[in-house]
């Protein structure tokens, strides 16, 4: 296989509520670190020895939006600086000799699976330009992630092309059809807006693998790097605004097998960014490890 393929973490929220004894809400894996900070700093370091060679800050629930539903909006910077340090430690801390990088995270302001922002755009842009600024001189690339919508798309990625990091922009699409973003919008009409920015590389993440397949037909058209991160989920699309991740299951026919399967099936059709999202776990991670970089 070639060695020009980056192999990044899998999904950091899921696997912390099994590795905690903390009931699961809104904030995900924010909680996590208020109440158990090492755990964060544990699994970093479990994805780096299983392979990954990026990983990324655990700072995806830590929006001031979504904080403000448990009048915690005050933790805000205190939780991304936690992130960012757990992140470090991790990568100080591990034995491989792999230049590792950090990836920061520019997730969904108010909640995942949104058809729209959700929120006033100019509170958005400014929640965005607040992230970036916390991360900037700690990440090496940054993923605008989870991106429902070509708006998102554009008020996600704003700030962070005023960087000089590197820029990822990852889609989302629908379970049912992964050639439309969950706005409807056509995977397509997407990539074909950002094809001539300065974004460097394209992805889908949160999705089934399944749905995946077809999006990476889409990808393979455009010129820029790309790649997918597949979930694990059965379905997201009961998630809404008045529950939480605890009513999400973890499909029992996607095993590690089938999960790298469909990982090389991408790589075949020239993906170069490969990981998992969503109950994707540091076994999984050493699984495509051991599969692409032995054979």
């Amino acid at each position: 296989m070639s060695n020009n393929i980056i192999l990044i973490d899998g999904g950091m929220g899921q696997e912390l509520i099994h590795r905690s004894k903390v009931k699961p809400d809104g904030l995900w894996s924010a909680r996590v670190m208020l109440d158990n900070y090492d755990l964060v700093v544990d699994l970093h370091r479990d994805f780096i020895k299983a392979g990954a060679e990026a990983i990324t800050l655990n700072s995806y629930s830590v929006t001031p939006q979504k904080l403000k539903r448990h009048n915690l909006e005050e933790l805000f910077i205190p939780l991304q600086k936690s992130a960012i340090k757990a992140a470090i430690e991790a990568k100080k801390s591990s034995s491989v000799e792999t230049d590792i990088k950090i990836i920061g995270c520019l997730p969904p302001l108010v909640m995942s699976y949104k058809t729209s922002i959700g929120i006033d755009v100019e509170e958005a842009k400014d929640t965005y330009k607040k992230i970036v600024e916390l991360q900037n001189s700690h990440v090496d690339i940054f993923c605008s992630e989870t991106v429902c919508s070509i708006e998102e798309a554009h008020i996600s990625t704003e700030n962070a092309l005023n960087t000089d990091k590197k820029v990822w922009l990852s889609f989302c699409v629908k379970e049912e059809d992964g050639t439309l973003l969950r706005s409807g919008e056509h995977l397509e009409d997407a990539l074909k807006e950002f094809d001539s920015s300065k974004i460097d590389a394209f992805l889908i993440n949160c999705a089934p693998p399944e749905a995946i397949q077809s999006s990476i037909k889409i990808l393979k058209k455009f010129s820029k790097p790309f790649g997918a991160l597949p979930n694990a989920f059965e379905t997201v699309n009961n998630l809404n605004i008045h529950n939480d991740v605890s009513i999400l299951k973890k499909r029992s026919d996607l095993n590690i097998e089938k999960f790298v399967d469909e990982i090389l099936s991408y790589i075949k059709n020239n993906a170069s960014i490969i990981g998992g999202c969503c109950e994707v776990g540091p076994q999984y991670i050493g699984a495509l490890r051991d599969k692409i970089f032995n054979n």
